[in-house]
């Protein structure tokens, strides 16, 4: 089945809800946006997380000139996902979502910059759906696009983000042509690689044009050749008094003498994307898109110096409407415009490997380049790494010289003063990989007839992880450990309610974060780690700066990270392949998360706030993917009442801790004595 839906309201979020609402379960394998102004945190809360829990590798490519993220908030680029910045000379302005998955596609073009209000549910997308390995023309024409765009002159980004793009153009292109069934052509897209898209439009003569595009040159020129090109009987223009660049004299202008009606549309941001539609006959002809009707956008091509765009063209019977309105003629119309400013200094990216950190300037550097990284971003926190040569266009550094995984360049002025240039996010492809791939489990447990197996030497961190990220995907997955008997951990003797800090302190040469040791904890016995079932979950922790232990059969989990839940949600992950219930609580005296896991059960206590959630989690979600983002309100899978105090203990969690042997009683006295 294929479905080509070109008015409908459907956000590339709502594409991802309804792709993780499917009645088959399938999982989602690549999702691509691409988009002017990318707002990464707001992504990060919505878009990435609804993607990963469908086991999706997820890529972002945005305007290196303009990004309007604050790198403080930004938590998963590199990690979770891979962004491209990208430069082109006159913007990169297409607007296009691929979500690809085993034996289905969507594909949405429009609409909106992918953030707020830009992927409001309100936008005009043309939508492509195929099932059951179906394709259709447009996904052949995306293709074709995306191998195109790495060696296109003027575009630069870096290597690794080229590569990637030439990857999900062949699925594409190996789904078309395996497809039985390949409707078209009335989807068919236009692009401004080579070819302008007003040399796209057909030349009339037509019976009517509509135009809605709210940004036009200041002498009219665009707008007037793709009236004098289709050549209509009559013209409707939908503007915007304030947000729409049109004068009364360039609409008399373009115009040329033909009848024309002026629709006023509300004062707000315009809900829609750009179009323009033409009837011949019964049928309308419809191009919709983002391109504004200026020469940069709509009447060169990225080649050439213009801005990169995308636009559909449909054929049917269904007209588009421009929306409610007061009808005038076009005079008397005034114009707002403004004037955007460009980077002096771009960085296209920063990749994280065994190698160490690789980083690419978008064009060779006038003068030296200063790189500098920071864990989180904020004032205050960049050290610097060295410099990019005059003339150079990368540079790359050793692994210990790693310190956090944001990243940016600086250059000194002639008068003293220094350009920043915007962040970038080391990506590691390892790390970034789908989620199916790179699940833990555990090390096989030695029994008297299989000598034990040396545990390999530990990885070296080229950029140290923020808090909140999860364990790095290991080099090879062990094969689950044989049911033989082993003693509980949770015997262990201990005479305090604090963890047993059993894990040894990272090699200084191998990463710049800080782990604590056992004199930063209150010294209690601590069972050896290497006859820790648990060694490898405990190594893992330890190059995440994390302390963990259990006692009680309560899993402690200390290190210095803000927001504890993802914490917690990581460590439940891996400590659930043992095969075991987990009992975890993550955080310190202020502020920790305690939780309960026993697929599909989870219940969560996140201190100081006094009351159960209980989630149920199935696969291929689990409690790393739902809480990444750290946001409760946007996970999905609650169950039970909102407001269930702390006195009020949720059945799941009883069967937990039935399970596990521990009562709620003594449950609640630990938790008292960690957090009052």
């Amino acid at each position: 089945m294929t479905a080509s839906q070109h008015t409908r309201s459907a956000s590339p979020v709502t594409l991802l809800r309804e792709w993780h609402e499917r009645a088959d379960g399938a999982a989602l394998h690549e999702a691509l946006f691409i988009g002017l102004g990318v707002d990464l945190p707001y992504l990060e809360r919505v878009a990435v997380p609804l993607a990963r829990d469908l086991s999706a590798r997820v890529a972002i490519l945005g305007d290196a000139a303009q990004e309007t993220h604050d790198p403080v908030e930004v938590r998963g680029a590199g990690r979770d996902y891979l962004y491209a910045p990208t430069v082109c000379p006159g913007g990169l302005r297409a607007k296009l979502v691929v979500l690809l998955g085993e034996h289905a596609c969507r594909i949405a073009i429009g609409g909106g910059t992918p953030g707020l209000p830009g992927w409001a549910d309100d936008r005009l997308w043309t939508v492509v759906e195929t099932e059951q390995d179906a394709s259709n023309a447009l996904l052949a024409d995306v293709a074709d696009w995306l191998d195109k765009l790495p060696d296109l002159d003027g575009v630069a980004m870096a290597p690794w983000a080229g590569e990637y793009l030439r990857e999900i153009a062949g699925l594409l292109t190996e789904r078309h042509i395996m497809a039985d069934e390949t409707p078209g052509p009335e989807a068919r897209l236009l692009d401004n690689l080579d070819r302008s898209l007003l040399a796209q439009v057909p030349a009339g003569p037509v019976g009517e044009l509509h135009v809605y595009a709210p940004a036009v040159d200041s002498t009219g020129d665009t707008l007037r050749e793709l009236i004098a090109r289709l050549s209509p009987a009559r013209v409707r223009v939908g503007v915007h008094e304030n947000w729409s660049g049109y004068t009364g004299a360039l609409l008399r202008s373009a115009l040329a003498g033909r009848p024309a009606d002026v629709l006023v549309l509300p004062e707000q941001r315009p809900a829609h994307g750009r179009f323009a539609q033409w009837r011949i006959g019964e049928h309308w002809f419809a191009l919709t898109g983002n391109a504004d009707l200026t020469r940069a956008a709509f009447a060169d091509t990225a080649a050439g110096g213009g801005g990169l765009d995308l636009a559909v063209r449909t054929v049917g019977t269904d007209l588009l409407p421009l929306g409610e309105g007061r009808t005038t003629s076009p005079a008397g119309l005034d114009a707002l415009r403004g004037v955007a400013a460009g980077a002096e200094l771009v960085l296209l990216g920063a990749q994280a490997d065994g190698a160490g950190l690789r980083v690419v300037l978008s064009e060779a550097a006038r003068e030296p380049v200063t790189v500098s990284t920071s864990a989180d971003g904020s004032p205050g926190s960049w050290r610097e790494l060295g410099t990019i040569a005059s003339g150079a266009t990368s540079a790359g550094f050793p692994p210990a010289a790693g310190l956090g995984p944001a990243v940016r360049g600086s250059v000194t002025r002639a008068d003293g003063s220094v350009l920043h240039s915007a962040v970038v996010f080391a990506y590691s492809p390892a790390a970034a990989a789908r989620p199916s791939e790179t699940r833990l489990t555990p090390r096989p447990e030695p029994t008297p007839s299989t000598p034990p197996t040396p545990r390999p030497a530990a990885p070296t961190a080229v950029v140290a992880p923020r808090p909140i990220e999860a364990p790095a995907a290991p080099q090879a997955t062990p094969t689950p450990r044989p049911p033989t008997p082993t003693p509980s951990p949770a015997a262990a003797p201990s005479p305090a309610p604090t963890p047993s800090p059993v894990a040894p302190a990272a090699p200084a040469a191998t990463s710049a974060l800080h782990v604590p040791t056992r004199t930063d904890l209150e010294p209690i016995p601590a069972l050896p780690v290497e006859d820790s079932p648990y060694a490898d979950a405990i190594e893992e922790f330890a190059a995440h700066g994390w302390v963990a232990g259990i006692e009680d059969g309560i899993w402690r989990i200390t290190g210095s990270f803000g927001n504890p839940v993802p914490i917690a949600a990581v460590a439940a992950t891996r400590l659930a392949q043992y095969g075991e219930a987990v009992l975890i609580q993550a955080g310190n005296e202020r502020r920790w998360a305690f939780m309960a896991w026993d697929a599909p059960d989870l219940t969560l206590l996140n201190w100081p706030a006094r009351n159960w959630r209980s989630y149920q989690i199935r696969p291929p979600a689990d409690p790393e993917s739902r809480f990444r983002g750290g946001d409760l309100a946007s996970v999905p899978g609650r169950v039970g009442p909102l407001n269930r105090q702390i006195g009020d203990p949720p059945p799941a969690l009883l069967r937990v801790l039935d399970e596990v042997g521990i009562g709620f009683a003594e449950l609640v006295k630990t938790l008292q004595q960690i957090g009052g």
